[in-house]
C-alpha cells in the first residue's frame, strides 16, 4: 500500500445551491463539506441528524465515541463490564474525561489519542488507530479501517447562557472526539478571513470545553475562499492565528490560484484528508510543557511548509532509497528546528516498499555547538521516548560518537567537528544513514563533508583479506559523488553556489546552462519573502542608514617608495580607521542614534549591536562609546564581544574581564534590561536569538550570505509588541547589501553549473609548469595509503618531495606564484568536484593526495602589510549621512564561481603618492574653506591647556556654556595669523558661524578626551 496523504480522486464538486444566493457562505460551507466527503469524511443529510449524538457537556459524540471502542476492541470493554454493570458507559466517559484534563504530559487528547487509556480491571483502550508501518499484520489494518471520521455543519456546543444558540461552521470528529474546528468565510460576500478570525477571537469562549486548549479540538482554521490560519490554543483576545498558506510564488504569501476550485481547497480536500490527519497527530503536533512546573507552555501544529517539507522529502526517500542528496532553503522564521525533528523521527521509522527499514540511523549534524544542544532537545520532546535519541556531548568526544554509531542508535545528534576522528574505526558494513546537516554550508561541502562520508560509507570489503593500499584507494575513491548507504538532507536560509552544487536536487525542473549542464534547484523552499510576508521574520531592511567617510590622506616624506597596492591600501585605511577622531565620531553617531530612534522601542527594552571588523577595532570602539555615554550621563550600558585575549598596553583584555561574567553567560548578561548595546568582532553575528534585538550598527565590510546572516539577526519577532528594525551602515553601500540579499530572497539560483571537465584543464596547466614527475606522484600515493605508522608517512614522503621542491625554486617569480595558486585551486576544485559527482579516476585521485603534501612545501614570501604611520598623515575627516531607505528587494541569480573560476594575477607595485591619490579620489569630498576653518579652530583650542582640562572632567552638554567665549578666541587669533582665511570668512560670517556652532564642540570634545592628545 502507498505512503501518501493525497489519495482523494479529483472529482470537480458541483458546487453546492439551493434557492439562496448563489455567493452565500452556506454555499461555500457546502461546498467545503462536499469535498471533505470525497476526502472519506462521513457527511450527514441533515445537521440534526448530524449532532443528534453530541452531548454540549461532554463535548463529544457519545454514540460514535462508544460505538467505535465497543466494536474495535470488544474484549477490553467486556473487562469494565464485568466490574461496572449497567453504569459501564458511564465509567468509561469519567475515565476518558479525566485522561483528558492535561495536568501533566500524560494527559490531554494529544497524549490519549497517541497513547489511549487504561482502567481497571486491567483494560487499556485506544481511542483511535494510526496507520501501520508495514503491511505484516491484517489485523493492524482492519482496526486502522475501523475509524470514525464524521463532519458536523453549524454544530450548536454552547452549555453558558451566552452560547447556547452558538455554532461552529464545521467541525471534524475522530471517534467521536471532536479534533478539528473551522469558520469559514465567502469572500463574495464581502467577509474575509479576518472575519473568520475576529469571531474566533471574540465570540468562541475558551471556557467553552470545546475550545479548551488540548482538552478537545487541538486546532482551529479560520479560512476564507483565498487563505487559512490556525491557531492552536483560543484565548479570547491574545489569540495567535499563524498562516497556513502554500505560498503564492512571487508575490510570497497566500496561495496560488486553483483552476479547478478555490485556492484553499488543498486544506480540506488534502491536508485534512483522513489518513493526512491523523498521521499529523501520530507524529507531527507537539505539546510543550513548562520543564520546572506541570503547566502546558505551548501547543504545536506544523505549518504548511513544514508539513509539505517532511512529507516531501520522506516520499522521495522511500521511493529512491538510500543515497540521495536534498537541499531545503527554509528561510529564517521557518520553524527550522521542528522541521528537523519531525523529519527525523520521520525517515527513523521508514519503511520501503518491501517493508524493509530505508535507514539504519539518522544522524543530525550542526557545525555550532549551542544549536546541537537545542535540536537534541526538540527531538527528544517529539516523542518523549528518550531512549531513541542519542546526544553526543562536547564532553562524549568523539569517541561518544563513534561508540553510538557503531551500537546501531536509531537517532544520534552531533557537531560535523567530531567526524574526521573516526574515520578508521567506525564499523558501519551494511548499513544505510540519513544525514541531516543543520544550516548546510560550502564547509560542508570540501574536506569536512567528504571526512563525514569515509566515516559512514560502507566498504564492502573482504575483513579477512590483508589491507592495503589498493584498498585505500578503493576506500577513498567510493567515498565520491553520493554513496549508496548515505542519503543527506540539508538545510538552510542562504546556500551558496557550492551547497546548492552539492545538494541540490538536478531533475527536469531545472534549468540548463550554456554549456547544457542541469543547474541545481533546492528540493523544497520557504522563502525569506514568504516569511516575511507572512510576517514570521522582520523586514530588516526597512529603516537602512547609510554613512559615507570622506578623507585627505597626505604624504609626509620626501621619498615615494613602492607598495602592493592591496596590503598598502590596507594600511592607508588603517590611518582613517584607526585615527581617535574617526573612531569618536562613530562612536558618538551609534550611542545618538540609539537615544534619540531606538532607546525608546518595546517598551524602553530595545537593545542594539556593533559589528566591528576586528577584536582591537571592537575593544577601541567599546572604550569610546561608555566613555560617551558617561560623559553625557546616559542610562545604557555597554558590553563587549569577541574570542580570545587581547594585549592593550601590556595589559591582558578579555571579553570576560570586560563584562565581568565567564563568557558563556554574555548572552544572558545581555539580555537584562539594563544592558543595551554590545560590541562585536566575529560573535553573535550567526546562530544568535535576542528577539528584543532592535538596531545594527555596522562597521564592516558585508557581502553575500555574510551580509544576509549578519543582518537577519535583527528579524526575530517579539513578544513585547512594537518591534522596529533600524540599520546604520558606516562600510555598505544600499546597493551590496541589496544585491548580497536579493540571492536569497527567493529560490536560490545559480547562473551556471559547475563544469567537472575543469578539473583536467587544471591538470593539464599544472603538468606545463613540469615541476612534478608521475613516478614520484605514485611513489607519494602508495606510502600515503600503504603506510599505517603516521611519522613513518612523514619521513618517507619528505625525499621524494624535495625534486618538485627544488623545480619550483627555480621558476621565476611569477610562474612560482602562478603554480602555486594552480595547485591550491585544483585541490579545492577535486574537493569539492568530487562530492558531487564520482569521477572515478585513481590517477587523478593519486595526483589530488600528492598536491596535498606539495602544496604545504612551496614557501612564498607574500610580505607584511606596511607600517605607513609615520609617512602619511589624515588632513581632513567627515563622516556624512547618506539618508534612509527601504532597500526593496527582487530575486537575482547567484555568481558561481566555484572550481569554473580564474586564479587572480600577482599585483604589481606602485608608488606611495599614487596609491593616496588613488584613495583620496576615491573617498575624498570637495574640501571646503569650512572645513580648513574648523581643523585650525580645533587646533587652537586643543593648546588651551586649562580648557583641555576642563573638557576632560565635564560633559560636552556641561562645556557649551563656556565654549562659544573659547570658540571666539581661537577664531579671532586664525584670522588673524591668514589673510586668506580672513579674506573667505568675510565673504559669508554667517554660514561659517553656523556651520562651526554645530561641528566644532564634539571634534574638539573628542580630541581633549582622546588618549593619544
Amino acid at each position: 500500500m502507498e505512503d501518501t496523504f493525497d489519495k482523494t480522486p479529483q472529482v470537480t464538486v458541483e458546487y453546492y445551491s439551493t434557492s439562496m444566493p448563489k455567493t452565500a457562505e452556506k454555499n461555500f460551507e457546502g461546498d467545503v463539506e462536499s469535498i471533505l466527503g470525497l476526502a472519506g469524511w462521513r457527511t450527514f443529510d441533515s445537521n440534526a441528524t448530524a449532532q443528534a449524538d453530541y452531548d454540549r457537556k461532554l463535548a463529544f459524540k457519545v454514540e460514535s465515541l462508544v460505538g467505535f471502542v465497543r466494536e474495535t476492541q470488544p474484549e477490553e470493554w467486556a473487562k469494565i463490564v464485568s466490574l461496572y454493570g449497567s453504569h459501564t458507559q458511564e465509567r468509561f466517559i469519567k475515565r476518558l474525561c479525566d485522561e483528558l484534563e492535561p495536568h501533566d504530559e500524560r494527559g490531554g487528547v494529544v497524549n490519549v489519542l497517541r497513547h489511549g487509556i487504561r482502567m481497571a480491571p486491567g483494560a487499556q483502550f485506544r481511542l483511535c488507530y494510526f496507520r501501520p508501518v508495514t503491511e505484516k499484520n491484517p489485523d493492524a489494518w482492519k482496526r486502522y479501517r475501523a475509524n470514525r471520521f464524521e463532519v458536523v455543519r453549524q454544530l450548536r456546543y454552547g452549555t453558558m447562557p451566552d452560547d447556547l444558540n452558538n455554532s461552529v461552521d464545521i467541525v471534524l470528529f475522530l471517534n467521536g472526539i471532536p479534533v478539528v474546528t473551522m469558520e469559514l468565510k465567502n469572500n463574495l460576500t464581502g467577509q474575509r478571513i479576518e472575519h473568520a478570525v475576529k469571531q474566533y477571537k471574540t465570540d468562541r469562549s475558551p471556557k467553552e470545553l470545546l475550545f479548551k486548549a488540548n482538552r478537545r479540538a487541538i486546532v482551529h482554521f479560520a479560512l476564507d475562499s483565498e487563505t487559512v490560519e490556525m491557531c492552536t490554543w483560543l484565548a479570547n483576545g491574545k489569540s495567535f492565528f499563524l498562516p497556513f498558506n502554500r505560498g503564492n510564488g512571487k508575490n510570497g504569501a497566500g496561495n496560488p490560484p486553483n483552476p479547478h476550485g478555490y485556492r484553499t481547497e488543498y486544506l480540506y480536500r488534502e491536508i485534512l484528508a483522513p489518513d493526512s490527519l491523523l498521521d499529523i497527530i501520530q507524529r507531527f503536533v507537539r505539546v510543550e510543557y513548562d520543564p520546572d512546573t506541570p503547566a502546558m507552555k505551548k501547543i504545536i501544529f506544523p505549518r504548511f511548509h513544514q508539513l509539505d517539507a517532511v512529507r516531501k522529502l520522506v516520499a522521495d526517500a522511500k521511493a529512491s532509497g538510500a543515497g540521495k542528496s536534498y537541499l531545503i532553503q527554509h528561510s529564517a522564521g521557518s520553524g527550522k528546528s521542528n522541521s528537523i525533528a519531525w523529519l527525523a523521527h520521520h525517515l527513523q521509522s521508514l519503511h520501503d516498499a518491501d517493508d524493509n527499514p530505508v535507514f539504519d540511523t539518522v544522524v543530525i549534524l550542526t557545525d555550532r555547538r549551542n544549536l546541537d544542544a537545542q535540536l537534541s532537545e526538540t527531538i527528544d520532546a517529539v516523542e518523549h521516548k528518550r531512549v531513541v535519541v542519542v546526544r553526543i556531548r562536547e564532553e562524549d568526544g568523539s569517541a561518544g560518537l563513534r561508540e553510538a554509531l557503531n551500537s546501531g542508535a536509531q537517532i544520534i545528534t552531533s557537531t560535523i567537528q567530531k567526524f574526521p576522528y573516526i574515520c578508521s574505526e567506525t564499523k558501519v558494513s551494511g548499513r544505510k544513514f540519513a544525514v541531516i546537516i543543520d544550516e548546510a554550508h560550502s564547509s560542508q561541502s570540501g574536506k569536512a563533508n567528504a571526512k563525514m562520508k569515509l566515516a559512514l560509507i560502507d566498504r564492502d570489503l573482504d575483513p579477512d583479506e590483508p589491507w592495503d593500499d589498493e584498498d585505500e584507494l578503493a576506500k577513498e575513491m567510493k567515498a565520491q559523488g553520493t554513496i549508496p548507504n548515505l542519503s543527506f538532507f540539508a538545510f538552510t536560509a542562504t546556500p551558496k553556489a557550492a551547497t546548492l552544487e552539492v545538494f541540490g536536487t538536478r531533475d527536469e525542473l531545472c534549468k540548463r546552462d550554456e554549456s547544457g549542464i542541469l543547474i541545481p534547484r533546492p528540493f523544497h523552499l520557504y522563502s525569506m519573502k514568504q516569511a516575511i510576508d507572512e510576517g514570521f521574520i522582520l523586514d530588516v531592511l526597512e529603516n537602512y542608514t547609510c554613512f559615507e567617510s570622506y578623507f585627505k590622506l597626505v604624504k609626509t616624506i620626501a621619498d615615494d617608495p613602492k607598495y602592493k597596492e592591496m596590503k598598502a591600501n590596507r594600511a592607508l585605511m588603517g590611518i582613517v580607521d584607526w585615527n581617535p577622531t574617526m573612531i569618536g565620531q562613530k562612536a558618538q553617531i551609534i550611542v545618538e542614534h540609539f537615544m534619540n530612534d531606538v532607546e525608546g522601542v518595546l517598551d524602553g527594552k530595545a537593545k542594539a549591536m556593533v559589528v566591528t571588523w576586528s577584536r582591537p577595532m571592537a575593544y577601541r570602539l567599546y572604550l569610546a562609546m561608555a566613555e560617551y555615554v558617561k560623559q553625557q550621563k546616559y542610562a545604557c550600558q555597554i558590553m563587549v564581544a569577541f574570542s580570545g585575549k587581547l594585549d592593550v598596553d601590556g595589559e591582558e583584555v578579555t571579553e570576560t574581564k570586560v563584562n565581568g561574567v565567564p563568557e558563556t553567560r554574555t548572552a544572558e548578561l545581555f539580555d537584562s534590561d539594563e544592558k543595551r548595546i554590545i560590541v562585536c568582532a566575529n560573535k553573535f553575528q550567526t546562530g544568535f536569538d535576542q528577539p528584543k534585538l532592535c538596531a545594527m550598527y555596522v562597521d564592516k565590510m558585508l557581502t553575500g550570505v555574510a551580509a544576509v546572516q549578519t543582518l537577519s539577526r535583527l528579524n526575530r519577532t517579539c513578544s513585547i509588541p512594537g518591534k522596529r528594525t533600524f540599520v546604520v551602515d558606516f562600510a555598505n553601500t544600499w546597493d551590496t547589501i541589496r544585491a548580497s540579499f536579493s540571492d536569497y530572497y527567493e529560490a536560490t539560483q545559480l547562473d551556471a553549473a559547475t563544469d567537472p571537465d575543469v578539473i583536467y584543464n587544471l591538470q593539464e596547466r599544472l603538468d606545463g609548469y613540469h615541476v612534478y614527475e608521475y613516478s614520484k606522484v605514485e611513489a607519494i600515493a602508495s606510502v600515503y595509503f600503504d603506510e599505517p605508522d603516521p611519522s613513518a608517512v612523514l619521513r618517507k614522503i619528505e625525499p621524494k618531495l624535495q625534486p618538485a621542491v627544488d623545480r619550483w625554486q627555480a621558476l621565476d617569480d611569477t610562474p612560482k606564484r602562478e603554480f602555486k595558486a594552480l595547485l591550491r585551486k585544483f585541490l579545492r576544485s577535486y574537493s569539492f568536484i568530487t562530492q558531487m559527482i564520482s569521477l572515478g579516476d585513481e590517477d587523478l585521485h593519486r595526483l589530488f593526495v600528492y598536491a596535498g603534501f606539495l602544496v604545504k612545501k612551496l614557501f612564498l614570501d607574500t610580505g607584511s602589510t606596511p607600517d605607513l604611520r609615520d609617512k602619511v598623515e589624515l588632513e581632513y575627516l567627515r563622516i556624512e549621512d547618506k539618508g534612509t531607505q527601504a532597500i526593496k528587494l527582487e530575486s537575482t541569480e547567484l555568481h558561481n564561481g566555484g572550481a569554473n573560476a580564474g586564479v587572480s594575477k600577482e599585483e604589481e607595485e606602485e608608488r606611495l603618492s599614487v596609491l593616496i591619490d588613488h584613495l583620496n579620489e576615491a573617498f575624498g569630498a570637495e574640501w571646503t574653506e569650512a572645513d580648513k576653518i574648523i581643523k585650525a579652530c580645533a587646533d587652537k583650542i586643543c593648546e588651551d591647556e586649562e580648557f583641555v582640562a576642563k573638557a576632560r572632567t565635564n560633559s560636552m552638554g556641561d562645556l557649551r556654556a563656556i565654549f562659544g567665549d573659547v570658540m571666539m578666541r581661537a577664531l579671532a587669533a586664525i584670522l588673524a595669523d591668514s589673510a586668506d582665511m580672513y579674506e573667505k570668512f568675510s565673504e559669508n560670517p554667517d554660514a561659517y558661524m553656523r556651520i562651526m556652532d554645530n561641528d566644532l564642540l564634539p571634534i574638539v570634545y573628542r580630541r581633549c578626551n582622546s588618549d593619544e592628545e
